[in-house]
């Protein structure tokens, strides 16, 4: 389910076009976010980094900021107060939404955020240049509602988190 453009373009292709200077870490960052086809928390993404190279919190935190300062990622504010991340739609298959489970945290991205809002008419009709448009749709998923009730029927989750 994925958005992986690193087959496309290659990690070190991308971070070079962010004006990135390519280190190991950052292409492990970089991998991750585009391996993963979703938004993550910045805890996961230590994890999975972790897997293949020594890192800590701060380090990873700072080159989050780098890659959300020079428009490589996107952070995306949940229901829950954490953050997540994921490429920005010039480094990641397409402009996307997200869909956000306010049961178990998990921030899917969506295919194509045009079916939701007409980016292109936003920009007349608001009298300015839209830069970033950012959707979230929240709600429970499929795997949360299973886990609620046996038949998988409609859980009541109340007002949520808007």
């Amino acid at each position: 389910m994925g958005m992986d453009n690193l087959g496309t373009i290659g990690g070190k292709t991308m971070l070079t076009r962010a004006g990135i200077d390519p280190t190991p870490l950052r292409l492990a960052v970089a991998e991750v976010l585009a391996g993963e086809g979703r938004a993550l928390p910045a805890g996961d993404i230590l994890t999975l980094v972790r897997r293949q190279h020594q890192a800590n919190k701060v380090t990873l935190y700072r080159i989050l900021d780098l890659f959300v300062e020079k428009g490589l990622a996107r952070r995306h504010s949940s229901g829950d107060r954490a953050l997540r991340y994921c490429l920005e739609p010039g480094f990641s298959d397409r402009p996307h939404c997200h869909a956000y489970c306010v049961r178990c945290g998990r921030m899917e991205c969506l295919p194509a955020a045009l079916g939701v809002v007409d980016v292109a008419a936003l920009g007349p009709m608001l009298a300015m240049d839209v830069m970033a448009v950012e959707v979230r749709i929240d709600g429970v998923c499929a795997s949360c509602r299973r886990q609620s009730s046996p038949d998988g029927a409609a859980v009541d989750v109340g007002a949520g988190n808007s």
